[in-house]
Formats: C-alpha cells, sequence, structure tokens
C-alpha cells in the first residue's frame, strides 16, 4: 500500500484489479457498448490513462473534458449518488461514487456515449460551445467522435444508471468484506508499540520514550519504524488516531469536539484537516455518509 494511501483507496486499487471484477467491468461494456472505467478517487489522480481524459477533440480539450470530469465527481460525492453529465464534445457519461466504509474510494465512470443524433442544430450550438471554450474548428472532429460513439435510448440509459448502482455496492460491501477479514498484521515490534502507547492513553508520550520501551536509540528506532511501516512515527500515530475517529464518528450521540480529543488530538482544526487530508471529506461530511449508508 502507498504511503498517502489510505486502507479503503489500497482496498479499492485491490478490487479494480481484480478478475472477478474485470469480468463484471467487461460484461457491462458488452452488454450497453458504453466503455466502463474503475477510477480512484480523488478524480485528481484521474490521470492520462482514465479513458477520454486526453480529449477526442485535439487542442487543450483534455483539460476542459478533466474540469468537466471533476466537477461531476465533486457533485457525486457530495451527494453520495450518482451523477450524469455531458463532456465538452456533447456526450454523455455516468460517474457512480463508490464508499467504502464512509470514504470515498473510487468511481464507476461510464460513457461516453449519445443519446440523440447529432443533427444540423445540435452540430451547430456544440460548435459554438466549443469556440467559448477556444477549441475553435472543431466541426470535422466533432462529427468523427459521434459517429464512433454508442448511442442509447432514454430506457437503455436508465437501464445502465440501475446497472452501475448494482455494481457499485457490489464494490462497496467487498470492500467492507476485505477490509474486515484482513485486520491488523503486526510485528513483533509494533505489538510492542502499541501495548506501550496503551498504557500511556492519557498522557502524552515523546517518541524517545517509545523507542527506549523497545531498547532502540531515537535514532536507529526511526530507521527500523520506517522501513517496517513505510510511515514515520508521526505519521503512524495521525493514521491510528485518525482510524479510531472513525470508529468514534459511527456513534451520532458523541460529538465531533469530543471525538478529536477522545481520539488523541489535541486541536480540532488539526484534527479537521488532517481527516479531510486523509478521508477526503470533513469528519460532520463522514458521519451523514455513515448515516445515509447504515439506513440505506
Amino acid at each position: 500500500m502507498a504511503n498517502n494511501d489510505s486502507p479503503e483507496q489500497a482496498t479499492w486499487k485491490r478490487l479494480a484489479s481484480s478478475a472477478a471484477v474485470r469480468e463484471q467491468q467487461v460484461a457491462f461494456t458488452c452488454a450497453t457498448g458504453v466503455p466502463l472505467t474503475l477510477a480512484p478517487a480523488s478524480a485528481h489522480a484521474l490521470g492520462d490513462d482514465t479513458f477520454c481524459v486526453k480529449g477526442c477533440l485535439g487542442g487543450h480539450s483534455g483539460t476542459a473534458c478533466q474540469q468537466k470530469l471533476l466537477q461531476a465527481e465533486k457533485r457525486a460525492v457530495m451527494r453520495t449518488s450518482p451523477v450524469q453529465y455531458a463532456c465538452p464534445s456533447g456526450l454523455v457519461k455516468i460517474l457512480v461514487p463508490v464508499f467504502i466504509n464512509g470514504c470515498h474510494a473510487g468511481s464507476l465512470l461510464a460513457g461516453p456515449f449519445a443519446m440523440h443524433s447529432l443533427d444540423g442544430n445540435r452540430l451547430t450550438h456544440l460548435v459554438d460551445r466549443l469556440d467559448r471554450l477556444g477549441l475553435g474548428n472543431r466541426a470535422g472532429r466533432l462529427q468523427e467522435t459521434w459517429l464512433f460513439t454508442p448511442r442509447l435510448s432514454t430506457v437503455k440509459c436508465r437501464a445502465a444508471g440501475t446497472l452501475l448502482r448494482m455494481f457499485g455496492k457490489y464494490l462497496e460491501e467487498c470492500g467492507r468484506q476485505q477490509l474486515r477479514s484482513r485486520g491488523p498484521r503486526q510485528s513483533a515490534l509494533l505489538q510492542k508499540i502499541e501495548a506501550f502507547l496503551a498504557e500511556c492513553r492519557n498522557s502524552p508520550v515523546s517518541l524517545k520514550e517509545v523507542a527506549a520501551c523497545v531498547n532502540l536509540s531515537p535514532c536507529h528506532f526511526c530507521s527500523v519504524f520506517k522501513k517496517q511501516t513505510g510511515l514515520t512515527f508521526s505519521q503512524y500515530r495521525t493514521r491510528q488516531r485518525l482510524e479510531k475517529a472513525r470508529m468514534l464518528l459511527d456513534d451520532p450521540e458523541r460529538r465531533v469536539s469530543d471525538v478529536a480529543f477522545e481520539a488523541g488530538f489535541e486541536s480540532i482544526p488539526y484534527f479537521n484537516r488532517a481527516f479531510r487530508r486523509a478521508v477526503g471529506c470533513s469528519p460532520t461530511q463522514y458521519r451523514i455518509r455513515l448515516l445515509n449508508h447504515n439506513t440505506g
């Protein structure tokens, strides 16, 4: 797992590359004719290898396409529901956010596809819009793009959306099961450190004290710890506190400020920043997601 990956994001990557999920991904495209991408969260991670993000119209159309994608992802995550939107070419895409334990881990991105024919009026409208985006003289490329893009009726579009939502729910459940089954796999060093920290949970502990509990110098301790975990001790402590905070947020009776202090954070602003950086949303938004999924 990469150092900046949350457990949920790492789980998403394993799911997206698994044979069973790949098979379902291919089956969706074969059944609908629509390309389907399993994209990581956040959309800022959507590189040039993500379908259609380079832009099909040349020039800087890829930038315009990515901006549309980022906006759609933001709306989908805020609403915790699928979003249907049009790319700069006027073609349709559907983005379904996937949440694992309340964390936005990835998205299903289906498209592009057309829902109408490219008649004269629609072509004129789209060319005018592209001119305003600084993408003039694209009528020929636009017609070529539409020519080789699958077309769905309203009924088939609705059916494709249903399949995507079902696929998303399947991934969420698989992700939860994987996280439960894996559990913590700690080395003897980490077990000893965790036992020491548990004894001192109500008092601040310095790195020097932790190093002494495992009979290492602070310098040697930092080197060994980073080699075993891929994290600095400070990063590890923050991650452990965030994991505890996420469990506590499952209780709607607890105030967010109480959760922060109980998890070991001494500053509410720092807790909010660390939580948003790690999970992709505020603690309050995370609690709302959990509530939505639990009631769903």
